[in-house]
């Protein structure tokens, strides 16, 4: 399809299926109605995919602990920043080229259709849908656990916990009903509200410490506190599963493609942004929280900030941080809601999943039965634990994430015609160079998972019922006709 030139700064953009003699081309008759229905959708602009990104990979510090109690501050706050110019940055660098070239819905789906056919095409997407709703699904779980710290309060029944958790999900699940609008509006004041009460910690710690010691501590063997003479004891499974898991899914930026304005400048911008503040969300306050001697750094965990801030600035500020967690819980459900409904949406218009996921909603334009769909698979998982499924869903991701870099790579040797406002600079060779971090990362891991039986296991449930349907739809019912 050749979409009109609608908004400043976007050239015509070409569906690669139609790419031959498309100059000579005659538009069918529903062509025109069809663009204004494309234009019509583009919604979002830069502040939409940062605020949404932002709190769909992120939504704070919260969950990042693990990094420095798995290894100590010197190497957790140095993984941070080396994991993110070695693998993540390069890698949304690569999202962003794609998403310039191809800003459709169904995002990196589109891009391995392209390259390697639909078969494949459908595993990515199965694989990242898979991976989105294990995130969102842990949500609500999450969420009833701060209340119920903050409170005091304790749930006995396994039962009421998960009715509960249900009725949170099914809450958090209205603005995806909504539209693009309203959600990215959502995840603009949640983003707001996270990183000023952070802020307010960050400041407020840093002005009230008096010891940077524990900044250049290692995790040692049988850890005394102020005591380095030991054998170094990093657990570096855990460290790198906790980096990798506060730094995937950058791809995802790339589903709601359709629904961005200008693509071509809007995407290398958000993308540039949401990196900025990903990384700056980590590091600050985390060296706020180490800095302020509120814990003892080994026993880091997801409750450690509000601790932090109470040993700071008492009920007042661990109120804020309260509040700031539950606001980011609650974003983060509601935009993997969003962004896994536009996967499949998207999916769905390209023919990878049945055509009824693509039907939209007549006044507020949205996938409701993607968002149907999507929603049924995430109140059914509530009540996973969260850290029996993170090498799971981080699994599904670096297996999507290793496809990706050959995609581009496949894309840029066969199809180096095709425009793209963002491009990594040089030819494949360097494409090759910058791919080499991420893909042993990724690789490592998306076969880690296979280290564990009880992993195996739950990754070979989610992973066979994929192969076999797209085997049956791509191939079989194929051969048939």
């Amino acid at each position: 399809m050749l979409e009109e030139n609608v908004s400043k700064g976007v050239g015509p953009h070409v569906n690669i299926t139609l790419y031959t003699g498309l100059d000579k081309a005659e538009a069918s008759p529903s062509f025109h109605a069809r663009g204004t229905i494309a234009v019509n959708h583009r919604r979002l602009g830069v502040v939409g995919i940062v605020s949404t990104m932002y709190v769909y990979l992120c939504a704070g510090p919260i969950g990042s602990e693990e990094v420095i109690s798995s290894a100590g501050p010197l190497v957790g706050l140095s993984g941070f920043l080396l994991y993110a110019l070695f693998v993540a940055f390069p890698f949304a660098y690569i999202v962003a080229e794609l998403c310039s070239a191809f800003p459709e819905d169904g995002g990196f789906t589109v891009w391995v259709l392209i390259a390697f056919g639909p078969f494949w095409a459908f595993q990515v997407g199965y694989l990242s849908w898979i991976a989105g709703v294990l995130r969102g699904a842990l949500m609500p779980g999450a969420l009833l656990e701060l209340f119920t710290r903050y409170y005091n309060v304790e749930i006995t029944s396994s039962v009421v916990s998960y009715v509960i958790k249900v009725a949170i999900g099914i809450a958090l699940a209205i603005p995806a009903f909504l539209g693009t609008r309203t959600v990215g509006r959502l995840s603009f004041a949640v983003a707001a509200v996270v990183i000023l009460f952070f802020t307010v910690f960050t400041a407020w710690a840093v002005a009230t410490s008096t010891d940077l010691d524990d900044l250049f501590q290692i995790r040692h063997e049988q850890v005394v506190y102020n005591e380095d003479t030991r054998d170094v004891d990093i657990h570096w499974t855990t460290f790198l599963n906790a980096l990798f898991f506060k730094f995937k899914g950058m791809n995802n930026a790339s589903v709601f493609g359709g629904e961005v304005q200008n693509p071509a400048r809007s995407y290398s911008r958000a993308i540039a942004i949401t990196c900025a503040l990903l990384l700056m969300t980590y590091i600050v306050p985390m060296t706020a929280g180490i800095v302020s001697n509120g814990l003892p750094w080994i026993h880091f965990d997801r409750n450690s900030f509000p601790v932090f801030a109470y040993y700071v600035g008492g009920n007042f500020l661990c109120t804020l941080i309260q509040i700031a967690s539950c606001c980011g819980t609650a974003g983060m459900c509601v935009a993997a809601l969003h962004v896994m409904t536009f996967l499949v949406s998207g999916m769905a218009e390209n023919q990878l999943v049945p055509k009824l996921f693509a039907k939209r909603g007549t006044k507020f334009h949205s996938p409701t039965n993607a968002t149907l769909l999507t929603l049924v698979l995430m109140l059914a998982l509530v009540a996973l634990d969260f850290d029996s499924m993170l090498t799971v869903t981080n699994a599904c991701s670096g297996a999507v994430q290793l496809v990706i870099i050959a995609t581009v790579i496949k894309l840029r040797r066969e199809l180096p015609y095709i425009a793209r406002p963002t491009r990594m600079p040089g030819g494949v060779p360097v494409l090759y160079a910058v791919a080499v971090v991420p893909t042993f990362m990724f690789g490592y891991i998306a076969f880690y998972v296979f280290c564990s039986l009880t992993s195996a296991v739950l990754m070979a449930a989610f992973f066979v019922p994929g192969v076999a349907y797209a085997g049956y739809r791509f191939y079989y019912r194929r051969s048939l006709a």
